[in-house]
């Protein structure tokens, strides 16, 4: 798997990976975890690894370096990156009374995402669904 260091301590010999499965991040404890023990990883050097999950701590075995400083300017730009604002993802309407009784408003009149099934199994919708 590849692999970008998004934070290293040389002299404790600990690094967080950012993985291309963007699973959980993985962390590299010890040179003995590196292939090559000459350099200690940087931020921003690109890497290959295998992992290893014990309990909740997703572990770094067999590092190897792809690149060295991939992209040296990653913690700057982890650092000054804000979170994306968060928007409400539901807001009060009026669904309104119908002379059938009630009648709930589309998913787009209250901005809600429209999900599609991806199944490969497309079950037949129901005249309530349009």
């Amino acid at each position: 798997m590849i692999g970008v260091i998004v934070w290293s301590n040389n002299s404790r010999e600990k690094a967080i990976i950012w993985c291309e499965d963007q699973a959980t991040l993985a962390y590299l404890q010890g040179r003995e975890n590196l292939l090559n023990t000459d350099k200690w990883p940087e931020p921003g050097d690109l890497v290959e690894l295998e992992t290893q999950t014990v309990g909740n701590l997703r572990h770094a075995l067999n590092v190897s370096m792809i690149s060295e400083q991939a992209c040296p300017q990653l913690p700057q730009m982890l650092s000054e990156a804000s979170p994306p604002a968060r928007q409400p993802q539901l807001r009060v309407v009026d669904g309104g009374a119908s002379e059938e009784g009630f009648k709930a408003p589309s998913p787009t009149a209250c901005n809600l995402p429209v999900f599609r099934e991806t199944t490969m199994h497309q079950r037949p919708r129901s005249s309530a669904a349009s």
